[in-house]
């Protein structure tokens, strides 16, 4: 399988940290995603705290792959995991969408050729992320 991201909502991590942040502040949502929106180091700081419990805080994105795989592939991928959608495009190439709870916990549940290279694919939207993905830290 080939993986690769060809759209995503912008800010990623900082809409993560909005989420995080508006449950302990009293601060309006646009105001705390306003103040992040400056400042990426605070937002890898505030990402770089989450431990996912309840994974609602990175649902509040859109990822878009194309993707390289045979029908048997994608629906072993849609077996396991009811997260992503699927349409095909062509042969074996199809459109997956979905968001980084998705992607975290796909890649939690399974190791595989295919949950890597999808974890890689969000590498550099949600680098703080990504990374606690690798080190099996969320």
């Amino acid at each position: 399988m080939k993986v690769k991201l060809v759209a995503h909502t912008s800010g990623v991590e900082a809409l993560v940290a909005t989420s995080m942040l508006t449950t302990t502040s009293g601060s309006l949502p646009s105001a705390i995603h306003g103040r992040l929106m400056g400042s990426p180091e605070e937002v890898a700081e505030v990402v770089g705290r989450l431990e996912v419990q309840h994974g609602n805080v990175l649902e509040h994105n859109r990822l878009v792959w194309v993707i390289d795989a045979t029908s048997d592939e994608v629906l072993e991928a849609m077996l396991d995991t009811k997260f992503l959608h699927l349409t095909r495009l062509g042969d074996d190439k199809w459109l997956m969408s979905g968001n980084l709870r998705a992607v975290v916990e796909y890649a939690q549940s399974k190791d595989s050729a295919f949950t890597r290279e999808l974890t890689d694919s969000v590498r550099d939207v949600a680098p703080t992320v990504y990374r606690s993905v690798r080190r099996g830290r969320t």
